[in-house]
């Protein structure tokens, strides 16, 4: 089609029941029914550029749709306070869901793990790195049926900050004890998460 004036002008001649100077002897059925098609194929026409993927990143590229909802989800959550950052990160841990549990870190954030059972350490920095700890986590976490958090302090602090200091274990997965202390900065994101565990393999 030359011009998005094109259905106006074909409205216009059937109306006047003459296009490109010669009569159209169309009856009022036939004329709507016209119309219907032009108009029909003119939105077709506007819209093709989204069909052809042009404009990137909308739902109609599938591709990025997953993209756009994990971003939506990202600008959505805002937590007031630091108890609300940690009620998001405790039933992310129960759901042992990666992507949630990933909203209370950034790219600034260190986990620290120490293993009384072997004395290993391991340091986890930026959301690279801790999203890997956690998806490792979670995979000896198969069992969570003797997984128990019996001290969980969670303190806020002037300026927005705060901290959290949760005392859990899960014996079933070979986690005999663990601590974890968390440190929020005032953006309500763990800056710092130090752990001590006593975890030995299950067969």
């Amino acid at each position: 089609f030359g011009s998005r004036n094109f259905l106006a002008q074909t409205i216009s001649a059937i109306h006047s029941e003459t296009v490109g100077g010669h009569k159209m002897p169309l009856s009022s059925k036939r004329s709507y029914k016209f119309i219907f098609a032009c108009g029909l194929l003119h939105c077709i026409w506007q819209l093709q550029p989204a069909f052809t993927g042009s404009f990137s990143g909308t739902v109609l590229n599938p591709q990025n749709t997953p993209k756009r909802h994990a971003s939506a989800l990202a600008l959505r959550y805002a937590p007031a306070s630091v108890s609300a950052a940690w009620q998001n990160h405790f039933d992310a841990f129960g759901d042992q869901d990666v992507d949630k549990i990933m909203q209370d870190y950034d790219e600034t954030s260190r986990v620290t793990v120490y293993n009384n059972a072997d004395g290993s350490k391991v340091v986890y920095k930026g959301l690279a790195e801790v999203k890997h700890f956690f998806e490792e986590l979670f995979d000896g976490l198969s069992d969570l049926s003797t997984l128990e958090a019996p001290v969980i302090d969670v303190d806020e602090m002037s300026g927005g900050g705060g901290q959290v200091f949760l005392v859990w274990k899960c014996p079933g997965c070979g986690f005999d004890t663990a601590t974890d202390t968390f440190i929020f900065g005032p953006d309500k994101k763990i800056k710092f998460q130090n752990i001590v565990v006593t975890e030995y393999m299950v067969d």
